[in-house]
């Protein structure tokens, strides 16, 4: 007879978990259900305890769940995770379902809902196609609940400290590198070892790119070392001819995209004057010009509206859909709607260049993120967000 699996709910709202285990009494031959009122409890049951799953909230006393799944991952890294959490905008909501989070259940939930996600996680974890919570997806968590923290990341590579402020990295040391370089090694590490260090971070912050854009970076690095690696130890088929250096195109070593808007024209008088054909449409509460990593450009917002963070946060869903949609292979992306519950918000992308993904020399790359009422025209909304931005491509073309 199967044992039939064992799944921690961990969260510091005792009805909630008297919830989970009343919800899920009738189901003792499908799953075994512990609880734990906080991660210090919950990391004591996976050290003495054989544990499938851990379902764990993100704010709770003694030890949250940054805390536990930092545990996790130092000491039980092949366990999964489902974090729930009450992230609170709808747009938050947006950005996580874009970027493929699908362990991450916002608060407040239904149970059949909870139901839902432990048995597709169990499902999944069967079949071998899920691992536990990834780096990535640790840091947007990060980022998203504004964390000031030091995060360790410890590989066979070697050892690093990522360290955030109010949920922004601020700075990456590992060896004798730090900024930039350090946090693209780290981030391109295999198999990383997590510990979450819950302290005021004292280290000087300095200018570094966001860490949407790292992440877009490391992504891209490691797909390159692994295509050549397979070039390096590839054999030629019986027959084949092998290639001379001659034969071979070289191509320029990878440098990280800058943030400097050095790279783009200043924003011009005329730039502006562009912008404001979008304040016709109606609805219109705020749009943004901002570069591939997320500096903004240029801006035009009405009262009342938060501009700069929303626009943020759209060009990180754009670059995430680009992303996804590469991975697909359905081409690039170049545009996403964002339908919240107060608002519209549509993210286009204009990359004159051949690469997805990066900024060319001589060719405009940027991204123009628009703001609407609810109860807005999307159809027309889309065909003036293309004009638009095709006007624009001249005033920051590199």
């Amino acid at each position: 007879m199967t044992t039939p699996p064992t799944v921690l709910v961990v969260d510091d709202e005792e009805l909630f978990l008297r919830t989970a285990l009343d919800g899920f009494s009738g189901s003792a031959s499908e799953m075994t259900v512990l609880t734990a009122k906080n991660g210090r409890v919950a990391a004591q049951i996976l050290d003495t305890r054989h544990v499938d799953l851990v379902v764990t909230d993100l704010k709770m006393p003694e030890m949250d769940g940054y805390g536990l799944l930092s545990h996790m991952s130092q000491h039980h890294p092949s366990i999964p995770a489902i974090v729930m959490t009450a992230f609170g905008t709808p747009e938050i909501e947006s950005r996580l379902r874009e970027q493929g989070v699908t362990s991450v259940l916002d608060k407040p939930f239904d149970f059949p809902r909870l139901r839902k996600a432990i048995t597709d996680t169990l499902s999944a974890m069967a079949s071998g196609h899920l691992t536990g919570i990834s780096l990535a997806t640790f840091l947007q968590m990060i980022q998203i609940e504004r964390k000031t923290c030091a995060v360790r990341v410890g590989s066979r590579e070697g050892q690093g400290l990522l360290h955030f402020r109010d949920g922004q990295l601020i700075q990456a040391e590992t060896g004798e590198t730090s900024g930039d370089a350090a946090a693209l090694a780290i981030l391109a590490w295999g198999e990383p070892v997590i510990e979450f260090l819950k302290v005021r971070t004292t280290v000087p912050g300095q200018a570094m790119q966001p860490l949407q854009a790292l992440l877009m970076e490391a992504y891209r690095l490691k797909d390159e070392s692994h295509r050549n690696h397979a070039t390096e130890t590839s054999h030629p088929a019986p027959g084949a001819v092998p290639l001379s250096p001659e034969d071979l195109e070289e191509s320029p070593s990878p440098q990280p995209p800058s943030t400097s808007l050095t790279s783009h024209k200043e924003p011009t008088m005329a730039a502006a004057d562009k912008l404001k054909e979008l304040a016709q449409i109606d609805g219109f509460a705020g749009c943004g010009l901002f570069t591939p990593t997320g500096e903004a450009l240029a801006m035009l917002g009405a009262d009342g509206v938060n501009l700069k963070d929303i626009g943020v946060l759209a060009n990180n869903v754009l670059m995430n859909a680009q992303k996804a949609s590469l991975d697909m292979g359905t081409g690039r992306g170049q545009q996403v709607h964002v339908e919240a519950e107060h608002a519209h918000i549509l993210a286009r992308c204009l990359n004159e260049g051949t690469d997805p993904l990066r900024s060319q020399p001589g060719k405009s790359h940027i991204h123009l993120v628009l703001i609407l009422k609810s109860d807005s025209s999307i159809g027309m909304a889309k065909l003036k967000i293309n004009s638009v931005i095709t006007k624009l491509a001249d005033d920051f073309r590199a």
